[in-house]
């Protein structure tokens, strides 16, 4: 029995590295695939304002095409987690439908970002690890561990996850040492195959002026206010498209729509990833009108897209309209225009994220390391106010 137990121990250790490696594989493989796509039109010396028609119409009615016969893939992040807590696991059986979608999405040069895509995937492999462990201490030796296949019985009859240890302190302890063998593949992966960051300890000089305090009022209200813009835009796209119109024909024309705004900036394409930090530098010499359109549009592709089919992550489109809004508004007030800035960028994330901790973590890593007490504080801040005043449903 400790014998069968170990060989279960070894093979959690060695897919937890496979998983791990094969995450980062898929982030690359998104990224290969834009650059694949669209290297003429992001190299300035051969770029066409008229690519992204010739990329996006196509991929369009491919992407509808697609959700017609399979229906609304990637999953979101909060449909996984949705799943999780309702049924205790995810079905991980569509994972390829979220694979195909997602990276079509976004190889098409959709407003989104992979976090959907990569959490359906990698969430996909670790339940269908739980699985293969709960099966194997069912089955005991009855089988072959690396080559036996799960049949849905057997799963019915196996134990739970949690019943799989002596106690929760054990589940978490090793539930902790595999995901930090994960994130060891991963790093691997990165490391043999690196690609451009994103992330990042960045330093500027701050001048810190007493005149931020007072400007941080306005600036937190335009920050929540733009994040209950960016949430709310989301139900009002899916409410204006059409349910006559077919899924093949919302995913044409999405792409006809996102061609057309990629003609006031390149920006308004992909997630705006690889560019928040550079535009964080180049936001300042653009004028005011530019930067609140181009945080509008922005909003308004990611979620209209969204609703037509274009499914992905919103995380990373969010962060950089708010960086392009907050810029906007941090020319207008006295005081450090970082400050000012930084302010309505946490204040609008925190709204949008509804957690705290999720917007600290990323704008410690975009945004100069000085910035971070305020971020900290005006994240928390807001939090606060979202639980003193939730939003009406």
């Amino acid at each position: 029995m400790k014998f069968w137990r170990l060989k279960i121990g070894i093979y959690a250790v060695v897919w937890s590295l496979i998983i791990g490696m094969l995450t980062a594989a898929y982030l690359n493989l998104v990224n290969w695939v834009i650059d694949l796509v669209w290297h003429q039109y992001l190299d300035p010396a051969v770029s066409s304002k008229w690519y992204p028609f010739l990329v996006c119409i196509p991929l369009g009615f491919l992407i509808g095409f697609l959700n017609e016969r399979w229906g609304n893939y990637p999953l979101t992040i909060e449909q996984v987690l949705t799943q999780v807590r309702l049924k205790g696991q995810l079905n991980y059986h569509n994972w390829w439908k979220s694979f195909i979608l997602g990276l079509l999405a976004l190889g098409a040069g959709g407003s989104i970002g992979p976090e959907a895509s990569t959490t359906v995937l990698t969430s996909s492999m670790i339940n269908w690890l739980g699985d293969r462990m709960r099966w194997a201490t069912s089955m005991r030796q009855k089988v072959s561990l690396w080559y036996g296949k799960m049949q849905t019985q057997d799963l019915a009859r196996a134990p739970r996850f949690s019943q799989l240890f002596k106690n929760k302190s054990q589940r978490v302890f090793v539930i902790s040492g595999l995901v930090g063998i994960g994130i060891v593949g991963a790093a691997i992966v990165f490391k043999l195959f690196p690609e451009e960051g994103v992330f990042g300890i960045h330093h500027r000089i701050i001048n810190w002026e007493w005149i931020n305090l007072l400007t941080s009022i306005p600036t937190i209200i335009i920050g929540i206010a733009f994040g209950w813009l960016f949430v709310h835009l989301e139900n009002w796209a899916a409410l204006i498209i059409n349910a006559k119109i077919s899924k093949i024909w919302q995913g044409g024309i999405f792409g006809l729509i996102l061609a057309i705004s990629s003609l006031i900036t390149s920006d308004i394409l992909f997630s705006g990833e690889f560019r928040i930090v550079p535009f964080t530098h180049e936001a300042f010499n653009h004028s005011i009108i530019f930067l609140l359109v181009v945080a509008l549009v922005k909003a308004v592709m990611s979620n209209l897209g969204f609703a037509m089919g274009w499914r992905g992550g919103t995380i990373f489109p969010a962060i950089f309209s708010s960086v392009a809004v907050g810029t906007a508004c941090a020319m207008m007030l006295p005081g450090d225009v970082r400050i000012n800035a930084i302010v309505v960028i946490a204040a609008s994330l925190t709204f949008i994220l509804e957690k705290p901790l999720l917007t600290i973590i990323p704008l410690l890593l975009l945004v100069p390391i000085e910035l971070a007490p305020v971020i900290i504080v005006v994240a928390f801040l807001v939090g606060r106010i979202i639980k003193l005043f939730p939003a009406s449903e």
